[in-house]
């Protein structure tokens, strides 16, 4: 009787142990699991960057170029949108998860605008509970007619929640439909025209079942380039910066339960670089899309964005994405130096003369003025590269060709230029703003009747 027992309680001890030790499903292709993505040393991560770093240093030395293993992949200044690598980066390509971020930025728009409000409450219907209910996309239970905040919804995007994604816009929109089209058209006004679009959350159009587009074929699925991904991202920063706050917390709640960021990189997880901080931004994995990654980090205050998109992967607990993301962050950081512009510095200054920085006046006292850097900001150059700008032009309401017509006041914006050997992306400014330095006046009617006069020989 004792050993029917005891045989009995080895076998619940063994199938609690099991159910334990169990990763928690998470949505498509994306378990959380403390196992697969464990604290990692501080010894460990060093160790893994100063190899890394050697490695980087290696191939610059050498003049080699960096190879990703990726379908494509872009990293950029965050704030001028400078190309710092380029692999691909026009190509449309499935995004999965990493749509959530144009749902995002529809949001914090709209909630800026005024057009909606974090205190908002959406009810849950009959078709957001049962994809929310669907392991196989979902891993938080949406109540059936339950009423949920934006705030809540929005938060549970950013740690990849499909069927609460799809549910903030519906509160936002309306409905799934009017929401995939309204990302289309703020896609558009950003500078994304080729945006495939069809839910919010990145399934395809037959896995969000009546969610999603009649006429439309399930396959059907979001799409948008390496670049189009940097490029909202970099509106994301530049509009939304609080975003940051939640893209790099470990963990967040909803109704009750902890949801496990994916991005491995932030700080204290498996994949974190110790020189490096990342603090954004979105995860995404299919079978079509592989593993992708949208990531921002900042090194001695200089921010990046990179995107590696199509990256091979054989599981979904396989760090490669972020592999591939580190390579190209030590890269961007150890090829680049960056170089400030400030506000009011003149361009024969900031070029070290190489540029005398002067643009002619037509009918001005002075022949001449010099011109001094608009806006405070930063030029990434090669380690060997020294700034140089070119290409000045006059602009604004004294524009006069390639000079400019006399009255201006210091300060005053007259022309743009080029900084050499710098690419920058399409749909940015590839010029730099440029001031007078000093006012352009007008010469007194004397000198101006002697300057016709001696026009006449």
């Amino acid at each position: 009787m004792q050993s029917k027992l005891a045989h009995k309680l080895s076998i619940a001890l063994i199938a609690l142990v099991i159910f334990i030790t169990m990763p928690l499903t998470a949505s498509a292709q994306e378990k959380q699991s403390t196992t697969a993505d464990s604290n990692t040393s501080k010894k460990v991560a060093i160790m893994r960057s100063k190899e890394l770093g050697q490695e980087v240093d290696k191939l610059l030395s050498t003049n080699q170029p960096l190879t990703l293993t990726a379908k494509s992949a872009i990293a950029i200044d965050s704030q001028t949108g400078q190309v710092l690598y380029a692999k691909n980066i026009n190509e449309s390509l499935p995004t999965a998860s990493m749509s959530k971020l144009l749902t995002l930025y529809v949001t914090l728009k709209y909630i800026k605008e005024g057009k909606i409000h974090w205190d908002d409450k959406v009810k849950i219907n009959r078709a957001l509970h049962n994809l929310s209910v669907n392991h196989n996309y979902a891993n938080v239970k949406l109540r059936l007619g339950h009423s949920y905040t934006i705030r809540q919804l929005y938060q549970t995007a950013i740690y990849s929640e499909n069927a609460a994604t799809m549910a903030l816009g519906y509160g936002v929109a309306g409905s799934t439909q009017k929401f995939a089209l309204l990302m289309r058209k703020e896609a558009k006004k950003i500078g994304i025209d080729d945006a495939k679009i069809y839910t919010a959350c990145g399934l395809t159009n037959g896995e969000v079942g009546s969610l999603g587009f009649k006429g439309v074929s399930a396959d059907a699925e979001n799409k948008l380039s390496a670049r189009d991904m940097a490029l909202l991202a970099m509106k994301i920063l530049k509009y939304y910066p609080n975003i940051l706050k939640t893209t790099s917390a470990n963990t967040t709640k909803f109704d009750g339960q902890t949801m496990l960021n994916w991005n491995w990189m932030i700080k204290g997880r498996s994949q974190e670089l110790p020189d490096i901080k990342v603090d954004g931004l979105k995860t995404g994995t299919s079978d079509t899309a592989k593993a992708c990654f949208t990531g921002t980090a900042v090194k001695n205050g200089h921010r990046i964005i990179t995107v590696v998109m199509g990256v091979p992967n054989s599981g979904q607990y396989d760090p490669a994405r972020f592999i591939q993301t580190r390579k190209l962050m030590k890269y961007v950081y150890a090829k680049y130096h960056y170089v400030k512009l400030s506000h009011g510095q003149t361009v024969k200054n900031a070029t070290d003369g190489k540029n005398n920085g002067k643009i002619k006046i037509e009918n001005g006292k002075d022949d001449s003025v010099d011109l001094a850097v608009s806006t405070t900001q930063g030029v990434w150059l090669t380690k060997n590269q020294k700034l140089n700008i070119k290409d000045i032009k006059s602009t604004g309401e004294y524009a006069d060709e390639s000079s400019v017509d006399a009255g201006f006041d210091k300060g005053d914006k007259i022309a743009t230029a080029k900084v050499s050997n710098v690419k920058y992306m399409k749909g940015v400014s590839n010029r730099i703003d440029l001031i007078a330095n000093h006012d352009g006046d007008k010469p007194n009617i004397f000198v101006r009747a002697w300057r016709w006069i001696a026009s006449l020989f």
